[in-house]
């Protein structure tokens, strides 16, 4: 026992030395394993950071990059987002195909960040330096089509009978149902559109011919769908009125309940603004509207029923939060109808934007826009004449297929 307390009095600052040492490399080789693992962590983080951004970016129809990179700082912590470093670049190419020229757009991003150690830093190692990159590619029409019909199931989501004519030469109308069948043509119409792109494959033709009639087709879908903004319609600022006189001057607001106006002769102005409408509607029985820079918004199941000779000159803004949205609606709304009747003639520039009604233009129903997209449930033209073209600022066509490609 004695030779054994001698040794360690011999030995013991060597010893000390080795554990010194090895508690050193312990702490190195655990606390490393510790600092790697949190480094594969950020690094999958980062991965999918990126992915995020170029897969928006692709998607962005202005501004790719800052889209990309706002959707690089949702998708990671707020400490990476501050340091790292961010590069997009995008491209585009064509090709065509049966449906038309189609763009394939491409974003690449490149994100890096250096993602501080803990332990190693004992060793001298301060950081890991973390890298991603990624590549999304999209395809894009080459322009979008001037109106949506968005049933997918229902028979006749598109129904044309007899007296209407729609003169479109550079419009698309794009129908997503595949009922059967998905639409009806009947005798007595005329409609001269670029294309008629049905998603379905059976339509019922009575004794006429419709040109330029794709059947099967890869109908685009809604663009507008969760872009639009919502203006606030907590409070009342007119509620339930009759409109009697000759000369009626409305204001933006919120107009709860329902509002008549029954003068057949009235000259009635909208001021540039917002008009929400909500809880009734709008009864029109006549007169000559006017309105620039007006945005008439639906935030419930309301609408404005335009009656007995109707002359409409309405515009959307052309700038700001409301820019090119002439008539829109809240979404998820519950199907409903909306008509127009018996107008004399509607000028109409902008978006309409009504994805859960029913359209119907009736009888004498004319629209004669120099710049019009229209998105809609499904539409009845009835005895309408329609001279159509393109919403002003719609040049580029929808997003389809995006995919990571690396």
């Amino acid at each position: 026992m004695k030779s054994w307390f001698k040794w360690f009095s011999q030995v013991g600052g060597n010893a000390t030395m080795v554990f010194a040492l090895s508690l050193t490399a312990l702490v190195v080789v655990v606390g490393g394993g510790i600092d790697f693992n949190s480094a594969v962590s950020g690094h999958a983080q980062l991965q999918d950071a990126v992915d995020a951004a170029v897969l928006t970016g692709v998607r962005a129809s202005s501004n790719n990059a800052a889209s990309a990179s706002s959707a690089f700082s949702a998708n990671v912590a707020s400490s990476i987002a501050a340091s790292a470093s961010q590069s997009y670049s995008s491209g585009t190419s064509s090709s065509s195909n049966s449906s038309g020229t189609v763009n394939q757009v491409t974003m690449t991003g490149l994100a890096t960040v250096q993602k501080p150690t803990f332990m190693l830093g004992l060793v001298g190692i301060n950081a890991f330096s973390l890298s991603a990159s990624a590549t999304a590619v999209a395809d894009k029409a080459s322009s979008n089509p001037c109106i949506y019909v968005l049933d997918p199931s229902s028979t006749q989501s598109l129904l044309v009978n007899s007296g209407a004519s729609v003169t479109a030469p550079n419009c698309e109308i794009h129908v997503k149902s595949t009922g059967n069948p998905a639409a009806i043509f009947n005798s007595g119409s005329s409609l001269n559109f670029k294309k008629i792109c049905i998603a379905g494959a059976n339509v019922i033709r009575n004794s006429v011919t419709v040109p330029n009639l794709s059947l099967s087709c890869a109908a685009q879908d809604d663009p507008y769908a969760g872009t639009l903004p919502t203006p606030s319609s907590s409070s009342c600022t007119y509620s339930n009125l009759n409109y009697n006189g000759a000369t009626v001057a409305l204001q933006p607001g919120v107009y709860c309940g329902w509002f008549n106006f029954n003068n057949s002769s009235a000259t009635v102005t909208m001021a540039p603004g917002v008009y929400v409408i909500k809880g009734g509607g709008w009864n029109v029985n006549g007169g000559t509207w006017t309105g620039s820079g007006v945005t008439i918004y639906y935030a419930d199941t309301s609408k404005i029923q335009f009656n007995s000779g109707i002359s409409a000159n309405l515009s959307a803004p052309t700038s700001g939060t409301y820019k090119n949205i002439l008539m829109y609606e809240a979404a998820g709304l519950s199907k409903t109808q909306f008509v127009l009747n018996d107008s004399v003639s509607n000028q109409l520039s902008g978006l309409i934007w009504l994805p859960s009604r029913q359209l119907t233009l009736n009888a004498k129903s004319g629209i004669q826009s120099d710049s019009l997209t229209m998105v809609v449930w499904q539409l009845i033209l009835n005895n309408t004449t329609w001279n159509l073209t393109q919403m002003t600022g719609s040049s580029g066509g929808s997003v389809t297929n995006i995919r990571l490609i690396k």
